[in-house]
């Protein structure tokens, strides 16, 4: 049962990497997102930048329910996160380093809210 769980959530991992690398790459200005969100709906630099950590707090959150290695799963979402980023500048969305350092801030956050609730339960 407990290994059936745990498949489950890899699966909602990895359909969450992809959702994630798909978003992220799809330019805002592409008639897929401006048949949504019309260009002068679309959100705010400060919003985008909250999206980007809760994106990525969640994403690390995932990964450690996952595969349950703090540290590797620190750096795999990391790189990842700025593997993305780098891969924007190859799309009309753009390279922002603003975007990482919030990546990095919920990944940070979300290292931390597990790292104490591990040592709370201890």
């Amino acid at each position: 049962m407990k290994s059936q769980k745990i498949n489950f959530i890899k699966i909602i991992s990895f359909l969450y990497v992809i959702f994630v690398s798909i978003a992220l790459l799809i330019p805002l200005d592409g008639s897929i997102i401006t048949g949504i969100i019309k260009k002068e709906e679309q959100p705010s630099n400060i919003t985008s930048y909250f999206i980007h950590f809760i994106i990525f707090f969640i994403f690390y959150l995932l990964f450690y329910l996952s595969y349950k290695s703090l540290l590797n799963n620190f750096v795999v979402v990391v790189i990842y996160s700025v593997f993305l980023e780098v891969l924007q500048i190859f799309t009309s969305r753009g390279f922002q380093i603003n975007d990482i350092i919030f990546n990095i801030s919920g990944i940070l956050f979300s290292f931390l809210f597990i790292s104490y609730f591990l040592h709370k339960k201890d």
